[in-house]
């Protein structure tokens, strides 16, 4: 297999926008549940992949230095409901992501002792939210409901700060996996961290595209992290324990970073 071009695989939300800003590449874009699903199935070299499906890889590589995390409320990952939250008795989880669902039990369960049923929505866009089951949203799908919600019935459980405000640790959303058979690991590990630098310099001008060009420049840089660190290694550590626990996952092996 041709090396020389990495088979880059991206997630189509704003929060993403800055880490692939200035890549010549090809990106292809697919939402976290079948990005994970197309990087297992050998589509790609390298991707922007939901924690858990990093963590639960039989050989897990990632980028060092960068991840799309949140250390307090991160605005996009969020259950909507109304009434009491120890009321709810079912939620409905988003079909576009592993992570967040996962994520969304533990704080439930660990975090407020609540054990709902869960079922799994087929809908990936509707922003319809006078049901009263409360639902998972996701990236900007979460940002759009947020904006066009103006109801007091309903309420947003931040699950970012929720996790920050329970543990003290950030919250690891995705990071950039590398294909285990990939030859050109460093190579790319260096040129996704370039684009990084790159990519952070330039949130205002990214923001400008975005139909809320106020809100998009707050979001990226007050709501998301991008650096992949000591405490964003400690906040995977400890999700990877609560996946366990929870019987979403065995014995997870340890990442490996370029």
């Amino acid at each position: 297999m041709n090396d020389t071009v990495p088979r880059i695989g991206c997630v189509p939300y704003l929060n993403a926008r800055p880490l692939v800003e200035g890549i010549t590449y090809p990106i292809r874009e697919l939402v976290p549940a079948k990005l994970g699903d197309a990087f297992q199935a050998g589509e790609f070299d390298v991707a922007l992949l939901s924690s858990i499906d990093v963590i639960t890889s039989l050989h897990p590589y990632a980028v060092d230095g960068i991840s799309i995390s949140s250390q307090g409320d991160v605005y996009s990952v969020v259950l909507a409901y109304q009434g009491d939250l120890r009321g709810i008795k079912k939620v409905v989880l988003d079909p576009a992501s592993h992570t967040s669902n996962a994520l969304l039990r533990i704080v439930l369960e660990d975090f407020h002792g609540i054990f709902p049923e869960y079922v799994q929505s087929l809908e990936l866009n509707s922003l319809d939210l006078s049901s009263e089951v409360p639902t998972l949203l996701i990236g900007d799908r979460a940002i759009n409901a947020r904006k066009r919600t103006t109801s007091r019935n309903v309420h947003f459980l931040d699950l970012g700060g929720e996790w920050f405000r329970y543990t003290g640790l950030p919250f690891v959303f995705a990071l950039w996996s590398l294909r285990d058979s990939f030859t050109k690991k460093k190579e790319t590990s260096d040129l996704l961290r370039s684009a990084k630098v790159a990519g952070l310099a330039k949130r205002a001008e990214i923001a400008t595209r975005d139909q809320d060009p106020e809100f998009a420049l707050h979001y990226l840089t007050e709501s998301i992290r991008y650096d992949l660190g000591v405490k964003e290694k400690a906040g995977l550590a400890l999700f990877s324990e609560f996946l366990i626990k929870h019987n979403l996952s065995e014995n997870n092996q340890e990442i490996y970073f370029f």
